[in-house]
């Protein structure tokens, strides 16, 4: 079966393209302007304009910010819900080849073909001096923030420590990952593998031990971008996109072709929608008409109920009010998993918050976060404070929630306001 698609037009080249959460999607185009668009109904919000063709650009996983970098030799820092310029980033002597922000939200990393540079959010101060590294045109932060790596055409790619700018790693320069207008530098969930791509394979270097193995793609003769939820890992070279499990490294549904070459790619955070640059065109396809629940949510399964996923079990459990056997079978559910969901943490929290065991509910929520903002994220963090008694902070982070959300889901979080839930 192919995936649903849904075409967004332009007039202008697209270079470049993220999600801002799971409903909305920002493309940087040839002339300098940031568009933003409703996956829903392709409906456009306000133009930003960079005044250069914008070639790369990167959304905060809180949706508070945007980055982008442009043929101008600038990144720019703007603000996501006023689409206001927060800060223009001059330092750098060539074009801007790649840019990242941090999971936290506080630094962003540049490459500009002659360095890498790491700037605070949102004053724009350098926190590390420029570190060089020739033909670089790819950097991506650690799930945790505290390494980044870099991807040079002709000098391999690179790890180092956000903290102090020390090379951990470096794969030498038989290794010709980086080219610009790509993005080849993906990471795992834990932060401990790094997948490249070059022409015809995806590397996986495991920074623990210190090794590395890869395997061929779908097409070998153009350079590839990847992009991926920890789960999958979705891989354009040419025209087409193939489609890889990050554990097993095996091919997963069919290859998605387009009718002209993809260059750029960009995968929701859910993994849910692929967004392909193609031309003029941004082309969103709904993966879960070709791929299994689990590569979305962990083998979870959906119920009826609106932002929540959960096994059938543990589902059938809380609605009988079994809280104790409810956790239980949550932390085993987590502790099986290689690499537990936001979902299975964000549960949890929920009932320890009912628990009365509070502090463990909102380390579970600061984790969940840490893996992926999301409403029930929030909402489970908001029900803890509550529980604290802290009222104030749990309105405040309630509103959070309404960030990123589907309509269905807006007019739920309105309910559970107007209802005096939270």
């Amino acid at each position: 079966m192919d995936a649903k698609r849904i075409e967004i037009g332009s007039q202008s080249d697209l270079w470049a393209v993220a999600f801002a959460g799971e409903s909305q999607v920002v493309g940087g185009y040839a002339g300098g302007d940031i568009r933003r668009w409703k996956i829903e109904d392709g409906q456009q919000g306000p133009t930003m304009k960079a005044g250069n063709s914008v070639y790369t650009l990167v959304v905060s996983q809180d949706g508070q910010w945007i980055v982008t970098g442009d043929y101008g030799q600038k990144a720019i820092l703007w603000n996501a819900t006023t689409h206001e310029k927060v800060r223009e980033l001059t330092e750098h002597r060539y074009v801007v080849w790649g840019v990242d922000v941090s999971s936290d939200g506080t630094k962003i990393a540049t490459a500009d073909w002659d360095n890498v540079e790491i700037f605070s959010i949102p004053s724009g101060d350098r926190l590390l001096p420029p570190l060089p590294h020739d033909y670089v045109s790819g950097v991506k932060f650690s799930p945790d923030g505290t390494r980044f790596a870099t991807a040079s055409k002709t000098l391999g790619f690179r790890v180092y420590s956000t903290n102090d700018g020390n090379i951990l790693f470096e794969s030498g320069q038989g290794s010709h990952v980086g080219y610009w207008l790509r993005t080849p530098l993906a990471w795992s969930p834990d932060g401990q593998q790094l997948f490249v791509a070059n022409k015809g394979k995806i590397i996986c270097c495991d920074l623990a031990k210190s090794s590395s193995s890869g395997w061929s793609t779908h097409e070998n003769q153009s350079q590839p971008s990847i992009t991926s939820n920890g789960r999958f890992i979705a891989c354009a070279a040419g025209p087409s996109v193939s489609l890889w499990d990050c554990v097993s490294h095996k091919q997963i549904g069919g290859i998605i072709s387009h009718n002209a070459q993809v260059g750029c790619v960009a995968l929701s955070p859910s993994g849910r929608y692929l967004a392909c640059g193609n031309g003029y065109n941004i082309t969103i396809h709904d993966l879960r008409d070709v791929l299994s629940l689990e590569y979305f949510n962990h083998g979870l399964c959906a119920t009826q109920l609106p932002l929540v996923e959960m096994s059938t079990k543990t589902f059938q459990l809380w609605m009988h009010n079994d809280l104790s056997q409810t956790e239980m079978l949550l932390s085993k559910e987590i502790s099986s998993a290689s690499s537990p969901s936001h979902y299975m943490l964000a549960n949890r929290a929920l009932i320890r918050a009912r628990l009365k065991h509070l502090s463990p509910a909102i380390e579970d929520v600061k984790e969940s976060l840490q893996i992926q903002r999301s409403p029930i994220g929030h909402i489970a963090m908001a029900v803890a404070l509550l529980a604290q008694g802290d009222r104030e902070a749990a309105l405040c982070t309630f509103d959070l929630a309404f960030h990123d959300c589907e309509p269905r889901d807006i007019r739920f979080l309105l309910l559970l306001r107007v209802r005096g839930a939270i």
